[in-house]
């Protein structure tokens, strides 16, 4: 990630501030599950009790004993609905303003605290609508998923999201692992993935967030099962850059615009589960 992330420092505050109750919207009757397959094989019970959760939102709303939602910019909304699900009727429906600076994301924190404060999260997103962008194109950068808590300094975040910056050539969104401790001192690092976002489709996405007992940050990222080779990164205390690991109590799911973000306008949200095993795409 190139530079620093604009619009951070409030992210702690914004998460709790903003949250609200969820409100369920009517399926679209008869709308067929425009599922996908992917070739990861890991699979393990689906379980909701402790440090897992597994939900597919097919009782038509979001469960208020699990989930907030996270408001945030010009007029986002966060439904339930049957436009597009990969599994079932029913999918989480977050939706932003293009060209506005925007968030609209499910919370959890029922499954904190994580097992060695080490957790696994995986989304199945739909991305609409089709984007891509013309040559020398704004900067901006987008958060699926985002690992929030704290550690002695202050807020961190590591994160899965989007990232298309004014150096980048025509073209569609890459994917981009990220860190961001807010300390002080302030500290934030990518990279920016070769691997494109597919648009009006359905892809299986799965973020590792590890504390590993307070000594090492670990972000590792599976796109459709695929594991990102650059973006297996640990961030030790004994770097130079210093921090400490957080010690994680939220996960966030949805888009949260660190900038304005010219076309993309709607993520559908299914089949998420946060387990302390690796989860992979076949459950």
């Amino acid at each position: 990630m190139e530079g620093s992330v604009d619009g951070v420092e409030g992210l702690a505050d914004a998460l709790n501030s903003n949250s609200v109750e969820a409100a369920p919207e009517p399926n679209v009757d008869g709308a067929p599950s425009d599922a996908a397959s992917a070739s990861d094989t890991v699979a393990s019970p689906c379980i909701t009790a402790g440090s897992e959760l597994c939900d597919d939102f097919e009782s038509g709303q979001l469960d208020p004993t699990i989930w907030k939602i996270n408001l945030g910019g010009p007029a986002p909304t966060v439904t339930v609905d049957g436009v597009h699900a990969h599994s079932g009727k029913y999918a989480v429906h977050a939706k932003v303003t293009p060209g506005q600076q925007s968030t609209a994301q499910i919370t959890e924190a029922a499954t904190f605290p994580a097992v060695d404060d080490t957790f696994y999260t995986r989304i199945w997103a739909y991305f609409s609508p089709d984007v891509a962008w013309p040559a020398n194109p704004p900067d901006f950068h987008t958060g699926f998923i985002i690992a929030g808590g704290n550690n002695d300094l202050g807020h961190v975040e590591l994160a899965v999201g989007a990232n298309l910056s004014p150096s980048s050539s025509a073209g569609p969104m890459h994917y981009l692992g990220y860190s961001i401790y807010h300390g002080p001192p302030y500290v934030e690092f990518g990279p920016r993935s070769p691997t494109e976002v597919a648009t009006l489709a359905w892809t299986c996405i799965e973020l590792l967030e590890g504390g590993q007992g307070g000594t090492t940050a670990v972000r590792k990222i599976w796109v459709d099962g695929a594991e990102l080779p650059e973006q297996d990164d640990s961030f030790g205390v004994s770097s130079a850059m210093g921090q400490k690991p957080p010690q994680f109590d939220l996960v966030s799911i949805g888009l949260w615009e660190y900038h304005p973000t010219p076309s993309l306008s709607d993520m559908w949200i299914d089949d998420v589960r946060v387990s302390s095993q690796r989860i992979g795409c076949a459950s």
